[in-house]
C-alpha cells in the first residue's frame, strides 16, 4: 500500500440524506466515500476494499450492519467497522458491543468523531 493511497470510507446507510451527507463530509475531509444503500450491494463483492474501513448503520431492513460485518468476516473479508445508529439506547449498545467494532457512532455525530473513529479503523488496518 503506498503512502499516497487515499483511505476510502465504505458508508452503508439505507437512508439517502445520510448517504448524500457523509459522501459529501467524507470528500472534502480528503477521503474517497462509496456510499450503498443496502448491505447486499457490498455483499455482491463488486465494491474495492483495499485501504478502506467500513461505516454501517445498525438497524437496515434486510441485513443489519452487524450482520453484514459478520457475513464479511465469513467470507474473508477483514476490515476495520464502525458501526453507527440513530438510536442511542441499551439495546444498540449491547448489540454494537457485542459486534466489537472499532468504534460506534450515534448520529447525528460531529467531524471530529467521524476522523477520531476512521483513524482508529486505518490504524488497526495497519497493523493487520
Amino acid at each position: 500500500m503506498s503512502s499516497n493511497q487515499k483511505t476510502t470510507v465504505i458508508v452503508v446507510d439505507d437512508d439517502p440524506s445520510v448517504g448524500r451527507a457523509l459522501q459529501l463530509q467524507l470528500e472534502i475531509l480528503g477521503f474517497d466515500a462509496v456510499i450503498l444503500d443496502c448491505a447486499e450491494k457490498l455483499l455482491a463483492g463488486t465494491t474495492g476494499t483495499e485501504n478502506a474501513c467500513l461505516l454501517l448503520d445498525v438497524y437496515m431492513p434486510e441485513v443489519n450492519g452487524i450482520e453484514l460485518s459478520r457475513r464479511l468476516a465469513e467470507a474473508g473479508v477483514h476490515l476495520p467497522t464502525i458501526l453507527m445508529s440513530g438510536r442511542d439506547d441499551k439495546k444498540t449498545r449491547e448489540l454494537m458491543r457485542k459486534a466489537k467494532p472499532v468504534a460506534c457512532l450515534f448520529k447525528p455525530f460531529d467531524q471530529a468523531a467521524l476522523l477520531r473513529a476512521i483513524g482508529k479503523a486505518m490504524r488497526q488496518r495497519r497493523k493487520g
